[in-house]
């Protein structure tokens, strides 16, 4: 009995020992996003997407538009209420939550 734990006990501190050799493996350095400087590579469309967009009043018009329809959806089904007040936030703050976690695109 107490070999059989012994051996169970083993292999599972072997898997947890591979786990953590493949988590080190695979960490990479993060990079921060940062916006494009007018004339690089892409500028035009960061531009059109996001500054005239998303940062823009296309974009606040959107999130305010989601935001009162999740209002009005979280008395009715609280299951499309919510994630919809979350996604508005996003929306809202898409720019700041890009950068904050650091996507390269």
């Amino acid at each position: 009995m107490i070999k059989a734990l012994t051996n169970r006990a083993l292999r599972v501190s072997d898997y947890g020992i591979l786990g953590i050799a493949t988590l080190i493996a695979m960490a990479g350095a993060a990079h921060a996003f940062s916006a494009p400087a007018a004339g690089d590579l892409g500028y035009d469309i960061y531009d059109i997407v996001v500054n005239q967009g998303v940062k823009g009043p296309l974009g606040f018009v959107g999130g305010v538009a989601a935001f009162l329809f999740g209002v009005s959806r979280l008395f009715s089904n609280i299951m499309i209420g919510i994630p919809t007040i979350v996604a508005a936030v996003c929306l809202i703050k898409a720019d700041s939550i890009l950068q904050t976690f650091g996507m390269t695109i």
